[in-house]
């Protein structure tokens, strides 16, 4: 972009190989309330997948978050089919990880290729480490990679975390393929955004990246607000999050198995909501013997579940990137208790806006204490409400991202270190 076009609104390329609606993951919602502010700031052209007939009634919607929209179909194959393992199987003789194949489309490539091939644009945005293989060939403007998560460290932590031989070797052989991605994408794209300065630590130290930009969470602190509405009786503990990501996953089962009864034993009618999209046939299976865990599935609004809920728990021992579940319910004006990993790159403050404890029996404690003590509750509730309503509003982290694709879109003509081809 030249001198005398910098008062101009960039004309900005947006991949998320992601269909952003419903956003009910993290990564949708961070993706979606960004691009709804962003569009003000620059003129967008959004590239996404679209499944027929399940996306239709979204795409009037679209407007919401670009001037123009591409769809290009495809067919995602169902998890936990048996289609679905035998691709995992066939895929992970591949030298990228698996997750990172998963996200490749031929027809999506060839629509991003050819929609800049027909276009001016300022910069090209991909969405997520996943969908970078989509980027081989696009060549010629500068290009901005949007990391939601270090995926090195997600497959690590499975690794470090698997409870079997086999499970240990398939999460080894992951994360070294994904170092190995991941280092040469770093160093591939102009410019990265990480959601942390923890995630931009770690890029900078493991992967040598010299390029990367932060943002803080944000979070709708209109939407997620207080209603006033009294606590379920009797008491009630709540997660939410996708349930068909594996972290996610993994937190219940720890939770139920090694926390969840220590609070039982001093609270004995109370119950854990699990809210949250797709939860796999091995929870399902296990939850059968712990009527007092409900998984509710994919619901419309989280809101009501955490609204009645008396602590909210994060009880995660494998992730990356940041929680936008502990913003919001913390907008809601709710105690939140959660592992170190859980509120990872979040600027916290232990015991003032959230409790962080990382033993089992530790955490059990914490959360017993918040249901013992009301007041405690409502204190730090209110505390944590005022610190995310002051700092992380979505407007602040577009206008964030908006400086961050100027530099970016500027940077063609600055030398830039190479990854190895892909």
């Amino acid at each position: 972009m030249s001198d005398k076009d910098k008062n101009q609104p960039l004309n900005v390329l947006f991949l998320s190989q992601r269909f952003l609606l419903p956003m009910d993951t993290g990564g949708k919602i961070r993706t979606g309330k960004i691009l709804e502010q962003l569009k003000h700031l620059a003129r967008i052209t959004l590239v996404s997948n679209v499944e027929s007939p399940r996306d239709d009634r979204y795409i009037p919607e679209m407007e919401r978050f670009c001037h123009r929209f591409v769809p290009v179909a495809w067919k995602e194959v169902p998890r936990y089919s048996w289609r679905f393992y035998a691709r995992v199987a066939f895929r992970s003789f591949s030298r990228y990880p698996i997750n990172v194949l998963n996200d490749y489309s031929p027809s999506l490539e060839q629509a991003l290729l050819k929609e800049l091939a027909g276009g001016r644009y300022d910069l090209a945005v991909c969405d997520f480490l996943q969908s970078t293989l989509l980027f081989r060939q696009v060549e010629g403007v500068p290009r901005l990679l949007f990391q939601h998560n270090v995926e090195t460290a997600i497959a690590l932590r499975h690794f470090q975390q698997a409870g079997n031989p086999v499970a240990r070797l398939f999460w080894w052989l992951q994360y070294r393929k994904m170092f190995r991605h991941e280092r040469a994408m770093c160093r591939r794209f102009e410019g990265i955004i990480a959601v942390s300065e923890h995630d931009r630590s770690l890029m900078e130290q493991w992967f040598g990246a010299t390029n990367v930009h932060t943002i803080p969470t944000g979070v709708d602190t209109d939407f997620f607000a207080p209603t006033g509405e009294p606590e379920a009786d009797p008491p009630t503990l709540v997660f939410t999050g996708s349930m068909d990501w594996l972290p996610n996953e993994d937190a219940i089962l720890y939770f139920v198995e090694e926390i969840f009864p220590n609070v039982q034993a001093r609270h004995p009618g109370v119950r854990l909501l699990v809210v949250g999209r797709n939860p796999s046939p091995r929870l399902k299976n296990a939850m059968k013997d712990h009527p007092e865990v409900e998984l509710t599935g994919w619901v419309e609004d989280t809101r009501p579940y955490i609204a009645r809920s008396a602590v909210y728990v994060v009880p995660i021992r494998i992730g990356g990137g940041t929680r936008m579940k502990i913003y919001e319910a913390m907008a809601m004006g709710k105690a939140v208790v959660s592992t170190s990993v859980g509120a990872e790159g979040l600027p916290l403050t232990h015991g003032r806006h959230i409790f962080l404890e990382d033993e089992p029996e530790a955490f059990a404690e914490r959360v017993c204490l918040l249901l013992e003590d009301c007041e405690l509750r409502q204190r730090i509730g209110q505390q944590a409400r005022s610190f995310v309503v002051e700092h992380f509003h979505w407007r602040q982290v577009a206008q964030r991202f908006y400086d961050i694709c100027q530099t970016v879109a500027q940077s063609l003509a600055q030398p830039i270190a190479q990854a190895q081809e892909v």
